[in-house]
């Protein structure tokens, strides 16, 4: 279909003009989407604020229709490239579906009491603990040497992320030096390991390490979530000590080489280690030691429930899904409302709060991290859940 029909199509459909058959046009068109990548006309002259009203009081009359299938579609695969601003609906939303049962229609809007700016997307923050305590904070430190510790020297590079430089001329007998980068609430942040491992780290998450790795292997302590891209030393393993936040160990990833996901967040009831590539061994951290073997496209699920007597669940997943915090998507699968705030929680640093019996709705789909709290509220408030807003607390009600 060529853009120019693509759009007649649009502004028929948002003036409630189009006929059966263009809405059945416009309807095979759009779910063409899910296979082959598209773009929306750029030239359309609506004003954007006015399209997206539009389309969210049609959106929202439609997912609470009686007659309207259970499966909300918007925008399913990443190859979308959205041209136009009618699709900031969704908040930039790469694509999200809402499993719900159809419900009587109701007015709809997330409730702000007492802060009239909204709530912004975290970004690159993050504060780096040295050897003798000090701390620097990074999202404010000019992209210039930090910090020597050793022969060790800690840069900010100029894309923003922190790399060490000539560890490998530390003396390998003196005493090791250990560096902690913390990400807070809203904080995201990338680190060049001291081997030339890449670590991205994710929202609340700590990682601790040497200024330089020596001896048989390469350990690193993390609390929170980090995706790492481990530089290859088959004569050193890289090994991830996977802490709840009073050092208590959860998880041991141990890796020559490889490409992985830790999920370890204290306030999430289970630890998952996915595989991107590579091979790794994932150990539980009780007494009672047991160890299963990823590969590709695997993931761990440990409960922290279960203690040292826990056992290992395996599954094969879509990395690209595990690893969508990475690249700018929150990235929800089967997820229930809590678990899709504990999320949001942490990217937008609110506290959230529950009032009354909220339905069991299950979320599915990509929405992106670059949103404002109140554009995800948006989305998610097309089915029967709602969000009350003072300053940064959040009600979740039905």
């Amino acid at each position: 279909m060529t853009p120019e029909r693509i759009q007649q199509l649009l502004e028929k459909y948002l003036s409630n003009t189009a006929s059966a058959i263009e809405e059945a046009e416009l309807t095979q068109w759009y779910n063409s989407t899910n296979e082959h990548p598209v773009e929306w006309p750029v030239d359309h002259q609506g004003e954007p604020e006015e399209i997206k009203a539009r389309m969210l009081r049609k959106l929202q009359a439609e997912v609470h229709s009686s007659s309207y299938p259970q499966s909300i579609p918007f925008y399913r695969k990443r190859s979308w490239q959205i041209a136009a601003s009618v699709l900031l609906l969704l908040g930039a939303a790469a694509w999200f579906t809402l499993s719900k049962p159809a419900t009587d229609p109701k007015e709809t809007a997330v409730i702000t009491a007492t802060n009239p700016d909204p709530i912004l997307p975290g970004g690159n923050k993050a504060t780096l603990t040295l050897g003798d305590g000090s701390t620097i904070l990074l999202d404010t430190a000019g992209n210039t040497l930090l910090a020597q510790e050793g022969a060790t020297r800690i840069i900010k590079l100029d894309n923003g992320q922190l790399a060490y430089k000539d560890a490998s001329k530390e003396n390998t007998g003196s005493t090791t030096s250990y560096n902690t980068i913390r990400t807070p609430n809203g904080g995201q942040y990338q680190v060049v390991l001291p081997d030339g491992t890449h670590a991205w780290l994710n929202a609340a998450s700590v990682l601790r390490f040497p200024i330089a790795f020596t001896g048989s292997e390469r350990k690193v302590q993390l609390s929170g979530e980090a995706y790492f891209d481990v530089a290859k030393n088959p004569a050193m393993p890289f090994i991830v000590e996977a802490t709840d936040a009073h050092g208590r160990e959860l998880n041991t990833v141990e890796v020559l080489g490889t490409g992985f996901n830790v999920n370890a967040y204290d306030n999430e009831p289970t630890v998952k280690t996915t595989l991107v590539e590579g091979k790794v061994k994932v150990s539980n951290g009780g007494g009672s030691q047991q160890s299963v073997i990823l590969t590709h496209s695997m993931q761990s699920i440990y409960s922290h429930d279960r203690g040292a007597a826990g056992n290992f669940r395996l599954r094969q997943v879509d990395t690209d899904d595990v690893v969508a915090w990475k690249n700018g998507l929150f990235n929800f699968n089967n997820a229930d409302i809590k678990t899709v705030m504990r999320q949001l929680a942490r990217w937008y640093d609110v506290e959230v709060v529950y009032e009354g019996v909220l339905p069991n709705e299950k979320f599915d789909g990509e929405i992106s991290r670059n949103s404002t709290l109140a554009e995800v509220f948006n989305i998610l408030e097309l089915s029967a859940i709602h969000f009350k807003v003072e300053g940064r607390k959040v009600t979740v009600m039905p």
